[in-house]
């Protein structure tokens, strides 16, 4: 009966510190002495609207459209597919209409 409370104390206890060093406990905001100003950079999304030739694939529809602002390949994929949906699950045919996003620097509001 006492290995059986102890192990339980153990896990409990165990457990306690796993989250203490995963999640911490005292935010880290909480050491941050100078206030920083908040700047959202706005970008604004257009789209347009592509027919595609053959041997076209994404990059190569992204390399032709270049967008004026720096944006990760996985944010621009992501928002390509939901654009269009029908992509996610078959290659692009010759002759399809596809749309691209461009991504245009709009100002920043700092607060």
């Amino acid at each position: 009966m006492r290995f059986l409370i102890f192990t339980v104390v153990f896990f409990l206890i165990a457990a306690v510190i796993k989250i203490d060093l995963t999640e911490g406990t005292v935010p880290l905001a909480a050491f941050n002495g100078e206030e920083k100003l908040e700047c959202n950079q706005q970008i604004a999304v257009r789209t347009i609207s592509v027919i595609t030739t053959v041997g076209d694939s994404v990059q190569s529809l992204f390399a032709a459209y270049p967008s004026e602002v720096n944006i990760s390949l996985p944010e621009r994929m992501a928002h390509f597919y939901e654009l269009n949906p029908h992509l996610k699950k078959q290659a692009m045919i010759p002759g399809e209409l596809v749309k691209i996003p461009i991504y245009n620097e709009a100002e920043n509001n700092c607060s």
